[in-house]
């Protein structure tokens, strides 16, 4: 059988919640250890990368049931934008006295 890698997940616990999802629908998942060390010298350990397979024909379903929702962007604001540019331009003003009287010094 065939298998191929639908997600990789940063640990243990979002590989077992991708897992569980594929299993909901009837899938056959197996989760392995994303690391060619520990796949040599067979170390097991319940820290590091992890992968999450499915026979080769089930790819396609799995993808589907593992996509992340579209996020949408949050609306951009022009007046917010300016406001803050003005700020911090008004705030480099106000710092240009303080900052030449500290680099010039007593002489």
């Amino acid at each position: 059988m065939i298998e191929v890698a639908v997600h990789f997940a940063v640990n243990h616990m979002d590989a077992e919640v991708a897992a569980s999802a594929l299993r909901a629908a009837g899938l056959h998942p197996r989760i392995a250890l994303d690391s060619s060390i520990g796949g040599l010298t067979g170390i097991t350990t319940s820290i590091g990368r992890r992968v999450v397979f499915v026979p080769a024909e089930e790819r396609r379903r799995a993808q589907e049931i593992l996509e992340e929702p579209v996020r949408e962007e949050p609306e951009d604001n022009p007046v917010l934008r300016l406001v803050i540019i003005v700020a911090l331009i008004v705030g480099l003003l106000l710092a240009t006295p303080f900052v030449a009287q500290v680099c010039s010094g007593p002489l």
